[in-house]
């Protein structure tokens, strides 16, 4: 009943007892009683229709309201501008240090590889801190499309480092212990081969996950994206694990098995302590990423993964802006080149000789 319908309705009562007023005398203060009690009710319920009305408006005004949109790049705790810019400055600066290393100081084929890794590193980062830079300005985080290629960027841009470390350790072994080059040939292809493996699975649940589950999911919801994470990130904490002690083991065979020429032993050295080192930095950021794959939900302030995730990379970069540690592999290579040139030539001299003879 609405508020005109009440109206109507006192009205018409009003009129009634009038008219019964009218007729008979008698029943004037009765009728008064009535038409005061009927009064105070249709006033009392028209009241009541009134607010209802107006709750009723003020319910429909809100439902139609446009919902907020999400901005997913705050709800995952991006918020710095500021620092995003700044590490895609830096990078830019490494891009441009390993192109020049890459073009005029790389001289073997193994440094120029170790190169080519440390570039693709370069682009995958300048790419996501340029993005990351982007949606944090203004609303642009409210993108999901913009979000999902920087987080996913984010997640395997640091795998070239871990290949890194393994040809450097292998390359070391293959030094240390005099591999031919079909032993060494061998060895390669099986870290390749690991690295295709891990570094597709561990790209393969970024993608999946980022892109196919719904937002703020937990991944242990999902068996497949735990099988395709955990193959992948285990297996490159395995072979980051071998790295550590795999140069270990260098330093300390070179001399025994005197396979490194003598005037090399102390660089060569060094230049396992620079893996020793980085694979300990690679660990630290593998530890942490595992943690936060088991505990989506913790440590999560940004602060904690520049520091855990993001420095230690920056750090590993550093040893390669010059090529001073790497150019052992060079040297080393070189020499042996000029010694098998030499003694080719003291053969041939000899032959030539006890022909003559």
């Amino acid at each position: 009943m609405d508020a005109d319908t009440l109206f109507a309705f006192t009205t018409t009562f009003t009129t009634t007892a009038e008219a019964i007023t009218a007729a008979d005398p008698t029943t004037t203060s009765a009728a008064t009683s009535l038409f005061t009690a009927a009064t105070a009710t249709a006033t009392s319920l028209t009241h009541t229709a009134t607010a209802v009305a107006t709750v009723i408006a003020n319910s429909s005004a809100t439902s139609i309201r446009p919902a907020p949109i999400l901005n997913y790049a705050s709800t995952v705790q991006w918020s710095s501008v500021d620092a995003a810019y700044i590490f895609m400055a830096i990078t830019v600066l490494m891009t441009i240090a390993t192109v020049r290393n890459l073009i005029y100081s790389a001289k073997s084929k193994h440094t120029k590889m170790i190169y080519m890794y440390l570039l693709f590193w370069c682009i995958f980062r300048v790419a996501a801190f340029a993005v990351r830079g982007y949606i944090l300005t203004d609303d642009r985080g409210q993108d999901f499309t913009l979000y999902k290629w920087a987080s996913i960027i984010s997640s395997v841009g640091f795998m070239p480092l871990a290949e890194v470390l393994a040809f450097c350790t292998l390359e070391g072994t293959a030094l240390a212990y005099g591999f031919t080059n079909k032993t060494r040939s061998r060895f390669d292809l099986f870290v390749k081969a690991l690295f295709a493996t891990f570094g597709t699975t561990v790209t393969a649940f970024a993608i999946d996950f980022t892109c196919n589950k719904p937002f703020g999911s937990n991944p242990k919801d999902y068996p497949i994206d735990i099988v395709l994470r955990e193959i992948g990130f285990n297996g490159l904490l395995l072979i980051t694990i071998y790295t550590l002690f795999g140069s270990i083991r260098n330093m300390v065979a070179v001399v025994p098995h005197a396979k490194v020429p003598a005037i090399f032993v102390s660089r060569f050295r060094v230049m396992m302590i620079v893996v020793c080192f980085q694979s300990i930095l690679m660990l630290v950021k593998l530890v942490y990423t595992t943690y936060r794959n088991w505990n989506p939900f913790q440590l999560r302030d940004e602060g904690v993964w520049y520091i855990l995730s993001i420095a230690p990379e920056y750090v590993f970069v550093l040893f390669y802006l010059n090529h001073g540690f790497l150019k052992v592999y060079d040297d080393i290579e070189r020499f042996t080149l000029d010694s098998d040139e030499d003694e080719d030539h003291v053969k041939s001299k000899d032959v030539v000789d006890a022909q003559h003879t």
